[in-house]
């Protein structure tokens, strides 16, 4: 699987992006781009590796929560409190997709949770990302044409497997 990357940047690289969707706050004030890549090399500093399968060129438009986590702070992808927010997420089952993000192999970087903006169930349960809890979030719109549906998961799966987010349906 091709590994996928992502970032909120103020302005579209324009270079090799698979994909790009104009985000904004959920007050309609224009929060950014959403630029998406694949491949292994970083294409910019902020881009950090999150689940390819999120990647849909047809998806429709997505609210999300974005959590980061502040520089430095990254805490391990085995930590107990990253542990318990992604079986919260597996419990719950409400968002249509979901991704750790890293920037290096070992630790998570924050998370990304998507709600179809037409599935209001779903938008209602980003008030209660779990991963909120653990990083700053920002609940935003994001245009069509970048994130989709993933896969219901098989198991709740919480390892790690050659560096790669939350694979958790399959080795």
């Amino acid at each position: 699987m091709i590994p996928l990357l992502l970032a909120l940047l103020e302005a579209d690289v324009g270079t090799g992006a698979a994909a790009t969707a104009d985000v904004r706050e959920l007050n309609g004030r224009r929060a950014g781009v959403l630029c998406l890549w694949h491949g292994s090399d970083r294409p910019h500093e902020a881009a950090l590796q999150a689940d390819p399968r999120i990647h849909d060129d047809r998806g429709p438009v997505c609210v999300v929560s974005l959590a980061l986590a502040a520089a430095g702070s990254e805490p391990i992808a085995d930590d107990p409190a990253v542990v318990a927010a992604r079986r919260a997420v597996l419990r719950d089952g409400r968002p249509c997709a979901v991704s750790l993000l890293s920037a290096d192999p070992v630790s998570v970087a924050g998370a990304l949770t998507v709600a179809h903006a037409d599935r209001a169930d779903q938008v209602a349960a980003l008030q209660d990302d779990p991963f909120a809890r653990l990083f700053a979030a920002r609940l935003l719109r994001v245009a069509g044409g970048a994130l989709g549906a993933l896969v219901r998961p098989t198991g709740p799966s919480l390892e790690r497997h050659s560096g790669r987010p939350w694979p958790y349906d399959s080795f």
